[in-house]
């Protein structure tokens, strides 16, 4: 979400009430420490805000306030250390008047203590008038930004407050009273990092960019990813930045002279466990999803699907109700007599296929209609492989459920109250709707289509006119390799869960005929026996001619399957093992092997996985005739789709035999 409106907001709010609490806290520390750790988390909350605001300037400022944090933090949390070597205590409510004491120290921690509130002519001072001056200019909240600068204002405030403290309440607030130890200066080597980073402090101050600007300039560049010119100065006139920082030093002397109130109105909580309070409210959060959770999780797929779709419907329909506003720019194509009949019969068939589920061989009559129309609508608008495809699918998918619904009850019972099925149908509508309007959208919208360069290399490249089946042999040939391999795979599982099962079977047809006493019709065998070898011949043709024509492996396959799947139909599961008994495991598997040994005779060459070759022979009778490797790796795919779609329709058609009911004097 980098980068977006939404991320930028959340950024800044959440770094701006990150400032605003740990400054708050800061202020009521007693630990030295403690105060400190405090005003590094609001610190950290100020440049988050500056990151979230986003601009150039805003980057710069944060990129810069972590390097004058590092000087004057690190200082400080050192002196802590210092305080607390030399005294025995970092506790503010015994520590005072140790000015006397430790002079050095102290002069030391003021210097960087005024560095944090942001006092000049300290590296603090300019980092926080670059705040404050993207606080003032930001945008985020329209009409609400002005609440962005003036709770920056009170951060910066409170972090005048709590320096203030740090320096008060320890060097001087009274007479020295006794500690464990008595106080003095440390040893030079001790000081001297503290010195430094103090020096630093002043010297980034005074004369920011030399020290800086180079170190800052990368650090902002990686950031934002473009070039940048940083400038820095201590002085940049009377302007709004400088009136908040005037603001913000007062209203922190003035916050500090009152924290006896502040300290009062918080004990009101001292008896508040924020670990408890959180662990808390994580285990309400957790109850209440339970509970959430027991009423969704019901077990019912039907409402699970309801939920998501509802939920689709939810977000999307808002943006889709302006149709001219998702409408693109592409001519649209008129209507004609042909394709609205054929839209007709389609929405027809598909309406049929839903209401008339419960009788399961009149729905998928009604499906093949369906797929039927799929296929003219790919003839129709030149998509003729994608039309050849769909046919024969068609086909074997048709067959495969009719051979499925032999061992399912012809009819089911209603399973739907009426409100029930008229929520679905409502709940149908409206994603249709939606699905149809972003199909729309795409369809009318321009976009630029990777086509060209195929059609443009089809011949060059693959050896072939027939653009599709070039993709799928050679230009996406990886991809056709591991969906055979899929096919084969799921082939398998389905021959192992088929080959023991032993599902009901009805003992009679519908209009009460044993299943025993029906022959094969005649005409069907005859005509059968008739298509198998024309059958053969078209697969064959198909086959051949797919690199350059309409065809391919994938069709020609399905085609010799079908006239498989009608033998086994016309004459029984028996009569086609006698005459042709093949194990189909291994033809798959031979398929899938020849695919890949394809693939890796290119290995041999120094040439890529499945890269083709294509030259053209000069044949007697037949005359010039063109040559691919791609036509091997067809083979392998030819050969898979029969072995994998004879085997799962083979063994549907062996269980009938298998577990064929027995009657006396059968």
């Amino acid at each position: 979400m980098a980068g977006t409106e939404l991320w930028l907001t959340i950024v800044t709010v959440t770094g701006l009430i990150t400032m605003l609490v740990g400054a708050y806290f800061a202020l009521l520390k007693h630990d030295l420490k403690g105060l400190l750790a405090f005003s590094t988390v609001s610190h950290l909350g100020l440049i988050c805000m500056l990151l979230g605001i986003g601009t150039q300037a805003a980057v710069i400022a944060a990129m810069f306030h972590i390097i004058n944090h590092a000087c004057f933090k690190a200082a400080l949390f050192m002196t802590a250390g210092i305080i607390d070597h030399e005294s025995g205590t970092r506790d503010m409510r015994k520590l005072q008047g140790l000015m006397g004491l430790m002079p050095l120290t102290a002069t030391l921690a003021m210097v960087v203590a005024a560095s944090m509130a942001g006092i000049p002519p300290f590296n603090g001072f300019i980092s926080k008038e670059l705040f404050l001056d993207q606080t003032a200019q930001q945008h985020l909240f329209g009409g609400l930004s002005w609440f962005i600068p003036v709770l920056a204002t009170v951060g910066a405030a409170l972090s005048v407050a709590y320096s203030i403290r740090f320096i008060h309440d320890v060097f001087f607030n009274g007479e020295y009273k006794e500690l464990p130890k008595k106080p003095h200066d440390p040893p030079r080597m001790m000081s001297a990092p503290v010195a430094l980073l103090a020096l630093l402090c002043i010297v980034i101050g005074l004369a920011p960019m030399p020290i800086v600007s180079e170190i800052l300039n990368s650090a902002v560049t990686a950031v934002t990813h473009s070039q940048t010119e940083v400038k820095l100065s201590l002085w940049h006139g009377f302007n709004i930045p400088l009136l908040m920082s005037a603001i913000a030093v007062v209203a922190g002397i003035l916050i500090y002279i009152a924290r006896d109130q502040l300290f009062t109105f918080n004990r009101q909580f001292d008896g508040q466990d924020a670990k408890h309070n959180f662990e808390r409210l994580v285990q309400k959060a957790s109850d209440a999803s339970s509970r959430l959770f027991d009423k969704l999780d019901t077990g019912s797929l039907q409402r699970y699907m309801a939920f998501v779709l509802i939920s689709v419907i939810v977000i999307l329909l808002p943006s889709l109700i302006d149709i001219s506003a998702i409408t693109g720019s592409s001519p649209q194509q008129s209507i004609d007599t042909v394709s609205m009949v054929g839209a007709i019969v389609l929405i027809g068939a598909a309406f049929g296929t839903a209401t008339l589920h419960r009788n399961r061989f009149v729905m998928l009559m009604m499906l093949s209609v369906v797929g039927l129309m799929v296929s003219l609508a790919f003839a129709h608008f030149s998509a003729p492989d994608l039309a050849m495809t769909q046919l024969v699918v068609e086909v074997v998918s048709i067959i495969l459920m009719i051979l499925a619904l032999f061992f399912m009850p012809q009819k089911t019972n209603r399973a739907s109250s009426g409100h029930r099925v008229f929520r679905d149908i409502i709940i149908a509508s409206f994603i249709g709707g939606i699905v149809a309007t972003l199909n729309f959208a795409i369809l009318t919208t321009p976009a630029e289509s990777i086509s060209d360069f195929f059609i443009a290399n089809a011949k060059t490249g693959g050896g072939g006119t027939n653009v599709v089946n070039v993709i799928l042999v050679d230009f996406r040939g990886f991809d056709t390799l591991g969906e055979i391999t899929v096919l084969a795979i799921a082939a398998a599982g389905i021959h192992k869960l088929l080959n023991k099962l032993k599902p009901f079977m009805p003992s009679s047809d519908v209009d009460g005929r044993p299943w025993h006493r029906i022959k094969h019709p005649l005409m069907l065998t005859n005509v059968a026996n008739l298509v198998l070898p024309m059958a053969m011949v078209v697969a064959a043709y198909i086959f051949l001619r797919g690199h350059n024509l309409p065809g391919g492996g994938f069709i020609a396959g399905l085609i010799a399957a079908s006239a498989m799947i009608l033998q086994y139909v016309a004459n029984g599961v028996d009569w086609v093992k006698e005459r042709f008994n093949v194990n189909y495991q291994s033809l798959m598997s031979i398929g899938v092997m020849i695919a890949a040994l394809t693939g890796l005779g290119s290995w041999l060459f120094n040439k890529p996985f499945l890269t083709s070759w294509f030259t053209y022979l000069d044949w007697p009778v037949v005359g010039k005739w063109e040559f691919a490797t791609a036509l091997l790796f067809d083979l392998g795919v030819f050969l898979t789709v029969i072995g994998a779609t004879m085997m799962i329709l083979s063994n549907f058609g062996k269980m009938t035999t298998r577990h064929r009911p027995t009657h006396e004097g059968n």
